[in-house]
């Protein structure tokens, strides 16, 4: 409580629905709680063991000695030293559209047991498995002068901004493959490839989704598809006109 946040700096707080099946937590935007719906981050809304989960396991992978040698199972998410694991080395918990940030405290202010060698991550990121469609969020920018009105996707804008990033880097030596960038962002290194792909879409394509004015079927579900590397392939595949 009081360490999430989307993505648009709100912080999101926890609440929960009651149905026939049981109790359901949740964390919510403040930005939605407080009437300002459009303020919201990319995701306003996701559930609370899903996203407790992916950050006390990213955690234990990334220092497997605060897990102590033992095997933890499902039912240790909530045991006490997964409560002070994070309360005592999380700064902040940033919800994106695919993936979590998990932004740890500084070797001054944490525990100093996960910094003992050094070499300890300020920021680590997981991809979230499996984000539904309808938690895609547009940002719609009116017309024109009669143009048709632009939908910035900002699921797509970050992954093909990463893509680019990413690719530039590799090219001036700042990694030395997609492994190391994979274990640098805390990503899965089949993700990163398939981030990289769209280092080499079409410039008018980059353009096109900058804008807010690619196709309205062009989710990032399907961007993370095989690229074609012919700029005339790609056009046809996403659904761009020729």
């Amino acid at each position: 409580m009081g360490l999430v946040f989307d993505d648009r700096g709100n912080r999101m707080s926890p609440t929960h629905t009651t149905r026939k099946a049981g109790r359901y937590r949740y964390y919510v935007s403040q930005a939605v709680l407080q009437g300002r719906k459009k303020e919201a981050g990319t995701i306003a809304r996701i559930g609370a063991q899903e996203l407790e989960r992916i950050v006390v396991e990213a955690i234990r992978r990334t220092f497997p000695d605060t897990s102590k040698e033992q095997t933890h199972t499902p039912g240790d998410l909530y045991d006490q030293s997964a409560r002070d694991l994070v309360s005592n080395q999380v700064e902040r918990i940033v919800v994106h559209a695919v993936e979590v940030e998990i932004i740890f405290q500084t070797p001054d202010t944490a525990s100093p047991s996960l910094w003992a060698d050094g070499e300890a991550p300020r920021i680590l990121r997981v991809p979230v498995p499996g984000r539904r469609l309808r938690d895609r969020k547009d940002i719609i920018i009116p017309g024109v002068a009669g143009t048709p009105p632009r939908r910035l996707d900002r699921s797509l804008v970050l992954a093909v901004a990463r893509g680019r990033t990413w690719a530039a880097a590799l090219r001036q030596g700042e990694y030395a493959d997609t492994a190391e960038i994979a274990g640098k962002c805390g990503l899965s290194e089949a993700y990163v490839r398939r981030i990289l792909r769209l280092a080499f879409l079409a410039p008018d394509i980059v353009e096109s989704i900058a804008e807010g004015r690619q196709p309205r079927g062009l989710t990032l579900h399907r961007l993370l598809c095989p690229v074609p590397f012919a700029w005339a392939e790609q056009r046809q595949r996403f659904g761009f006109a020729i």
